[in-house]
């Protein structure tokens, strides 16, 4: 086993030094820097103006929704539901364009919208969801 982990680092290693050789060699070649020709800036998804806020309703109030949110019984959940029909990480939220798309993530009991089972749906306002035994409505406002 260490044997094995020990070949694969030196395999790795092998390869970041063969990088490195091939971009001072793309450097040396004419004496020009051939990489890219500007930086790129990593910027992060905003929402831009979006004068509604979406929500899942409950009997105990309204949750907000967040790009990425994740719906289930385990630990990562952003909602964590006791509610034994439900996965460990039973279905996610993102942001799609204007609105929102609601996953399964091969949830063993499925995901409903509206009474139908889906893989995704782009929600609208008043859309009725069921995880496991747990009801929510979405509402923009």
């Amino acid at each position: 086993m260490i044997k094995r982990l020990k070949t694969w680092m030196e395999t790795i290693i092998a390869g970041m030094k063969r990088k490195s050789s091939k971009q001072e060699e793309l450097k040396q070649s004419d004496g020009e820097d051939l990489g890219p020709t500007r930086r790129y800036a990593i910027t992060k998804e905003t929402d831009p103006d979006r004068g509604k806020r979406s929500y899942l309703l409950t009997d105990s109030g309204a949750i907000l929704l967040q790009p990425g949110f994740l719906v289930g019984r385990g630990h990562s959940c952003d909602l964590k539901l006791t509610d034994p029909g439900t996965s460990r990480v039973h279905a996610s939220f993102n942001l799609v364009g204007e609105g929102w798309l609601l996953k399964d993530n091969s949830s063993k009991n499925g995901t409903l919208v509206n009474g139908k089972p889906i893989r995704c749906a782009v929600l609208k306002t008043g859309d009725r969801i069921q995880i496991g035994r747990t009801l929510f409505v979405y509402e923009e406002r």
